[in-house]
């Protein structure tokens, strides 16, 4: 569901072809990670088999015909089916981090406060990342703000298990 509203609202603010549709994917929506440009293109052929957008080829040159991508009227329906759905919904979040701490016992706690620094060093690292990005027109704002705070609790989450294990070196 998240990639299909993402492309079709991608879509909302006029044509585009596949390349300029993945391009923008990921420069101006970089904090989004999870569609690949093979995944992006087999959407878009599921997006246009149900009638949701339509396409026209186009030829520029000598260059290969690409698909000029448009949304319908239909698919402007299911946009905005799919944020009500999105907004409306909450999807728990899945942190894989979680099963490393359930084992911490296992390594040597030296080991641990050296791996849990690096991680924490990545975290800090990400949130610069974002802070780099700038102020984003309009709601992309609410979004980066939003994976900020989830980075500054995984820092505080670093930083408690960091805390508990000096204590239990005491």
């Amino acid at each position: 569901m998240i990639k299909k509203l993402l492309l079709l609202g991608v879509l909302m603010n006029g044509k585009m072809h596949g390349y300029r549709l993945n391009e923008y994917v990921k420069h101006t929506m970089n904090f989004y990670k999870d569609l690949t440009k093979s995944a992006a293109y087999y959407i878009l052929d599921q997006l246009e088999k149900d009638g949701y957008v339509t396409y026209a080829t186009e030829r520029e040159g000598k260059r290969p015909e690409r698909r000029i991508y448009e949304i319908t009227t239909k698919g402007k329906n299911h946009f905005l089916e799919l944020l009500r759905e999105c907004l409306g919904n909450y999807t728990p979040t899945s942190f894989g981090d979680d099963i490393g701490a359930a084992f911490i016992g296992r390594l040597p706690a030296e080991e641990v406060r050296n791996l849990l620094v690096n991680k924490r060093r990545k975290i800090q690292d990400q949130i610069e990342m974002y802070k780099g990005v700038g102020d984003h027109e309009g709601n992309l704002q609410y979004v980066i703000n939003h994976n900020i705070a989830h980075l500054k609790a995984d820092i505080s989450w670093v930083d408690e298990i960091l805390k508990n294990i000096g204590e239990e070196n005491q």
